[in-house]
């Protein structure tokens, strides 16, 4: 599929000023012609303001990755469950009825108040979510998983450039760079994904249609903040962790990745925190 075939037809990515929409924005602008509507620009809780704007514009392929709430250490505000959830039902109800979509979950629809062990797409549901943006990314996968036309890609933890500096990864090399102590308030094992591989992934996944429709991607090796510290720090600074008790692991199962994209290889973590520092020293 290439839509720079078709100077009519576009691709709409939601959310192109979020680290995960910026990056998808760079990578596809020079393969398909797309739409990048920021929310000032297009309300997508507003269900006029997207019925008139599918209207105006030819589209064939969404990407959405607007989205409110998960941020961590963040409390959820109180609209985040309907906010999501009204986005995607009024993406649904105006695109085009064969026009494929890709949306974003996330770990946090596994409820990651408890132990997230490489966790599998069979178990969304077992357990309710207690914050508002991980119980609406499962509300939204009960919404998908009979239209086959609609593709979810959970993220437990993405990481590379333009993440925000508060991401863990960031925060490290930001320390590494200012020759201070990389502080670690609770270490934890997580699936970091590189982002370069999501780019590959969800490229992969509009050229292909997927053979399930809520598939978890992450990378097959997992890590914790203190490996990641170490790498980046390669005993040049000091780690401190603050609370010596482990905190929930937070990663998935990519089983069913694997068997849709048959021998992906995924970024080694020291070559992702390379490129990543490299990026950081050069802009910083």
């Amino acid at each position: 599929m290439n839509l720079k075939d078709n100077n009519s037809s576009f691709i709409l990515i939601t959310g192109s000023g979020g680290f995960i929409g910026k990056n998808l924005k760079e990578y596809l602008k020079d393969k398909h012609n797309i739409l990048t509507p920021r929310s000032f620009e297009l309300d997508l809780t507003d269900e006029n303001a997207v019925r008139e704007y599918f209207a105006q514009k030819n589209i064939d392929f969404i990407i959405h990755c607007a989205t409110q709430g998960g941020i961590r250490g963040t409390q959820d505000k109180s609209t985040v469950l309907d906010d999501n959830l009204a986005m995607v039902n009024n993406l649904l109800k105006y695109k085009k009825e064969k026009s494929r979509v890709i949306l974003f979950g996330s770990g946090a629809m596994y409820d990651k108040s408890r132990n997230l062990h490489k966790v599998k797409e069979d178990e969304i549901g077992k357990f309710i979510p207690k914050d508002l943006y991980g119980k609406s990314k499962m509300q939204i996968a009960e919404i998908i998983k009979n239209r086959p036309e609609v593709l979810m890609l959970n993220i437990f933890a993405c990481y590379g450039k333009g993440e925000k500096n508060t991401r863990f990864p960031s925060f490290a090399i930001d320390c590494l760079l200012k020759n201070q102590t990389i502080e670690i308030n609770q270490n934890c094992i997580f699936d970091y994904l590189f982002s370069e591989d999501m780019l590959k992934i969800v490229h992969y996944f509009i050229e292909n249609k997927p053979k399930n429709n809520i598939i978890n991607i992450t990378p097959s090796k997992s890590i914790s903040l203190y490996e990641i510290a170490k790498i980046v720090s390669n005993g040049r600074v000091n780690i401190k962790i603050k609370n010596p008790v482990m905190n929930n692991e937070y990663t998935g199962d990519n089983s069913l990745l694997l068997n849709e994209i048959k021998d992906f290889e995924f970024t080694p973590i020291e070559e992702g925190l390379k490129k990543l520092y490299l990026y950081k020293k050069e802009n910083a």
